[in-house]
């Protein structure tokens, strides 16, 4: 398969976000959407086969339009499916759940947040963070709690473009990086 830009899969996903958005039909095509790419994922074969340069475009469409038939999918897409056929771009499909997914939750003020902490925190605590995190985003955060024992202490939340680092472990090695001397000292020789 051949390596896609990051750039060129948010152009899709946006533009079938759109494109769905406008229909009123957004919902039902970010169903479709993860019926579609998780049968990508889920059946590696599948996607080779679709993927196969000898493949007929008839029979890549019918395929296709198979998958589309088994999950119930809306016209709008299986437009989307037969416009990344025409353009040759089906290897955007594997991607495109996360950003179309982004969009989404943006749509619906939601962010995605990923919180770390060594070890399990109590409810109130993560209440606390919650309602932080809600008032410098201004959106609803969507938690998916994590721990990690080699933070040795602290909190690591990720969100999109950015990341807050107050682990334990982040302060020891910033601790070791200003003790350590410097790799190039100036020399004390004179010319």
């Amino acid at each position: 398969m051949r390596r896609i830009s990051g750039a060129l899969v948010r152009r899709y996903a946006r533009a079938l976000f759109q494109a769905a958005d406008q229909a009123s039909v957004l919902p039902a095509v970010r169903d479709d959407l993860a019926a579609v790419t998780g049968a990508w994922r889920e059946n590696p074969e599948f996607a080779q086969l679709v993927l196969n340069p000898r493949l007929s475009r008839g029979k890549v469409r019918a395929l296709l339009m198979a998958l589309a038939d088994r999950v119930a999918a809306q016209t709008l897409t299986r437009n989307f499916l037969e416009l990344l056929l025409e353009k040759d771009r089906m290897d955007v499909l594997a991607q495109l759940g996360p950003h179309f997914n982004r969009l989404w939750r943006d749509h619906q003020g939601e962010i995605e947040v990923t919180v770390t902490t060594a070890v399990p925190i109590g409810d109130a605590l993560k209440q606390t963070v919650l309602d932080h995190l809600a008032r410098r985003s201004g959106k609803k955060p969507v938690v998916a709690w994590r721990n990690d024992e080699s933070l040795l202490g602290g909190i690591v939340v990720e969100w999109p473009d950015r990341v807050f680092d107050g682990s334990l472990a982040r302060k020891l090695e910033n601790l070791r990086a200003s003790l350590a001397p410097p790799i190039f000292a100036p020399s004390q020789s004179s010319l």
